[in-house]
């Protein structure tokens, strides 16, 4: 699957590692992005989020940007309200109730929950394991990617992460269960397990 002039942003890059992946701007897909195919615009990195103008091939791994023709810098990430704000807006009196606490009808209001204790949806619960696969496992790099079993977004994980694990390497296309978290270069894998062979 060559692609001419495929326009994506940058999910992640690691400058460090010189390696990263692009997402398709039509939502089809993603692709890894090696640092070697950046050296012809006189670049080494790419700023997370960037957009790009880039042809695309058919890796044994899968996608992977084999040109890089135009970059396009990120737009400014909105910072973040500030403490103080969330501080203020927490201890603003609620409906029927005083502003030193006391109910002014007489009934107890309702607890609030305690500040970060409902987790996104999105995110499985602290420690739970959930199954996947090895989309690939370079040992040069000592790192590789998880492929959900649900479908969703490919989990990195590195040599680290198994040895907590007491595992020593992994084979592409092996069974695992694995937590993650959210990092600011994507999600990353805090526990990797070997799953159970299947019995053919």
């Amino acid at each position: 699957m060559d692609q001419k002039n495929v326009t994506a942003s940058v999910k992640w890059f690691k400058a460090d590692k010189g390696y990263g992946f692009v997402r398709f701007g039509d939502g089809t897909g993603e692709a890894f992005l090696h640092s070697s195919v950046l050296a012809p615009i006189g670049l080494s990195a790419l700023a997370d989020g960037a957009t790009i103008l880039c042809d695309v091939t058919a890796g044994a791994k899968g996608p992977q940007v084999s040109a890089v023709h135009r970059v396009e810098d990120a737009p400014p990430a909105e910072p973040p309200p500030a403490r103080s704000r969330r501080k203020k807006a927490a201890g603003t009196a609620r409906e029927g109730v005083a502003r030193d606490g006391v109910p002014r009808d007489g009934v107890p209001a309702e607890p609030r929950p305690p500040r970060g204790q409902p987790a996104p949806a999105a995110e499985p619960a602290a420690g739970e394991l959930m199954a996947g696969s090895i989309r690939w496992y370079n040992l040069d790099s000592q790192s590789g990617l998880i492929d959900p079993a649900d479908g969703g977004e490919s989990i990195y994980f590195d040599r680290a992460t198994l040895r907590q694990s007491r595992i020593e390497i992994v084979a592409d296309g092996e069974d695992v269960w694995f937590s993650a978290r959210d990092t600011a270069d994507g999600p990353v894998a805090d526990r990797v397990e070997l799953a159970p062979r299947r019995a053919d």
